[in-house]
């Protein structure tokens, strides 16, 4: 599954707030059967809305497309129709997403196929690995995702099945729900923003400011100032697969991952400083071999470690909302 790759980040929009803090999570889930927006969180909301708006009309008119298919993945938890997003931890809350968006679109004149549902960036991620051309999900029995940009992206396999976490919350939990023994949420120590924020604290650069100069973890996890901040990653991230590998054998205890698959900035991340790779799989390698509920089986299936891989679809939930659109339109 080719096509072509149109990159727009809302922070260009002369809309964006570059300082704009979310609204406590709490008082959004209060507030999620009746949302009380702020004005920051309204303006927020439409610099989003206008990068879409743009990007879609964009791509339609370069493509030459006669009424697009569109499918858009957001975090967060939507409204009961699925058209807008009522509890977001990094971002503003738009209930109402879709309808704003598509009269925006009929305005500019576009005619397009109606957009049924705001996905989820994770399932978009296990769609994308199962249907694009080199997916990692493909002709995998059971597998599990991890992907990380502004938060983790989570997408799991069993049985050949796409299974959304939404419906395995009890049992395996999704990334951003999960603290380490400090109680620190591991999307702070492991999400590509978690670590320019942590190296931003550290420094005293803004965020903004290595946004701009293009300081990502690639550029400074090698460095003294984030010495901390690499051991703290790799001994996270680790954790979370060996929880993932520890949960999924508690549930079913004859099953086990034939993959699993680290994605998006991850990947990125790895592949330029490959040595990481070496070090998340022996802190890996030391989590099975002392861990007292797995069997002598389980862990030499897992201990060599050739059942990690490094995801080739950097675009993978682009590709899975592509291909959700398709299967909704049908």
């Amino acid at each position: 599954m080719d096509g072509v790759i149109k990159t727009l980040t809302y922070s260009e929009s002369t809309l964006n707030n570059r300082n704009f803090q979310p609204v406590d999570l709490g008082r959004q889930l209060s507030e999620k059967d009746n949302p009380k927006l702020r004005i920051e969180e309204e303006k927020q909301g439409l610099a989003i809305l206008e990068s879409c708006e743009s990007v879609i009309t964009e791509l339609a008119k370069t493509n030459n497309l006669n009424k697009p298919m569109v499918g858009i993945g957001m975090p967060g938890l939507k409204s009961p129709e699925q058209r807008g997003i009522i509890v977001t931890k990094n971002g503003p809350r738009v209930p109402r997403f879709l309808d704003v968006l598509e009269h925006r679109l009929r305005l500019t004149g576009l005619k397009f196929n109606p957009i049924h549902r705001l996905g989820n960036d994770n399932d978009y991620c296990g769609l994308g690995e199962l249907y694009g051309a080199h997916g990692s999900f493909r002709g995998v029995e059971n597998a599990v995702y991890i992907g990380s940009g502004t938060g983790i992206a989570d997408a799991m396999m069993l049985n050949g099945t796409l299974i959304s976490f939404d419906n395995i919350g009890t049992w395996m939990p999704k990334s951003w729900q999960m603290t380490n023994k400090d109680e620190i949420p591991i999307e702070k120590i492991i999400s590509h923003k978690g670590m320019m924020m942590q190296y931003s604290e550290k420094t005293g650069t803004s965020f903004q400011q290595l946004e701009e100069d293009e300081t990502y973890p690639e550029q400074f996890i090698g460095t003294n100032d984030a010495i901390n901040i690499r051991t703290k990653f790799v001994t996270t991230l680790a954790w979370l697969i060996f929880q993932r590998i520890e949960k999924l054998h508690i549930k079913k205890p004859n099953t086990i991952f034939n993959k699993i698959i680290l994605g998006l900035r991850l990947a990125k991340l790895i592949e330029k400083i490959p040595e990481l790779f070496d070090e998340i799989k022996l802190s890996i390698n030391k989590q099975i071999a002392n861990s007292h509920l797995l069997n002598h089986t389980v862990k030499n299936h897992y201990s060599p470690n050739r059942i990690i891989f490094l995801s080739e679809l950097p675009h993978a939930p682009i590709i899975g909302a592509g291909v959700s659109a398709y299967q909704d339109a049908e």
